[in-house]
Order: C-alpha cells, then sequence, then structure tokens
C-alpha cells in the first residue's frame, strides 16, 4: 500500500482508538448538566455507568492506553511527514503566514464562539432548574 493511501487510514483508526474516551468523557460532562431523569443526561448516566462497571485495567486502557498510543503515534507520523514532504512544510508555512496575517479576525472568531457556547451552557443550565 503506498504512503499517501495509508495516512488517511491511519488518522481514521486514531479517531476510532480515542472515541472509548471521547463518548466517556462526553457522557461525565453531560450527565452533570441537568437531572439524570432528562435527556441527555439519562443516556449518559447509562454510559457512565457502564464504563464504571468494567474492570480498572480496561478503563485505564480505554483512557490512558489507547489516547497514549494515538499520541505516540501521531506524532511520529506527523514528524515523519514534516521530514520527508516539502508541500507539508510549505503549507505550514503558508498557513502560519495567513494566520499570523488575520490573527484580529481569527482572535474574534474564536471569541465569538467560545461566547455562544457558554450562551448555550448557561441558557441549557437556567431552562432546565
Amino acid at each position: 500500500m503506498q504512503r499517501s493511501a495509508r495516512l488517511p487510514i491511519l488518522a481514521i483508526a486514531e479517531w476510532l482508538m480515542v472515541l472509548p474516551a471521547v463518548v466517556f468523557l462526553a457522557a461525565a460532562v453531560l450527565r452533570g448538566l441537568q437531572p439524570g431523569q432528562y435527556e441527555p443526561a439519562h443516556t449518559s448516566l447509562i454510559i457512565f455507568a457502564w464504563f464504571s462497571q468494567m474492570p480498572l485495567p480496561v478503563v485505564a486502557g480505554f483512557l490512558i492506553g489507547l489516547p497514549g498510543v494515538v499520541a505516540l503515534v501521531g506524532c511520529v507520523t506527523v514528524l515523519r511527514s514534516w521530514r520527508k514532504d516539502s508541500g507539508l512544510r510549505q503549507d505550514a508555512t503558508t498557513a502560519l503566514a495567513i494566520l499570523q496575517r488575520q490573527a484580529a479576525p481569527c482572535l474574534l472568531v474564536t471569541a465569538t464562539l467560545l461566547a455562544g457556547a457558554i450562551l448555550a451552557l448557561v441558557v441549557s443550565h437556567v431552562i432546565t432548574d
């Protein structure tokens, strides 16, 4: 299999490997947003309880082992790609130059998105209480 064909497969595999940790952490956050009899807190409680009933080594594997493997393999792959792919280096340089030129609009967009997320959480909290 060619190198260019392996990279998307590796990216999908890494996303699948971190998925259990993402589901667990999302369930942990969502279960605290509302009382347990309402959705999505109810489903989150079920997922959280399911993870909690697993043996500790399995949970550690899902929450520490798999994300650790993803971080290690991802770093190695990015460093290899960085060394071998001049197009990647050129694209990264171009992206950094664009971000530097457009720093104020980028900060404005991120602040706006963050404010929207905060407002959504506060409004949902106020509505449910």
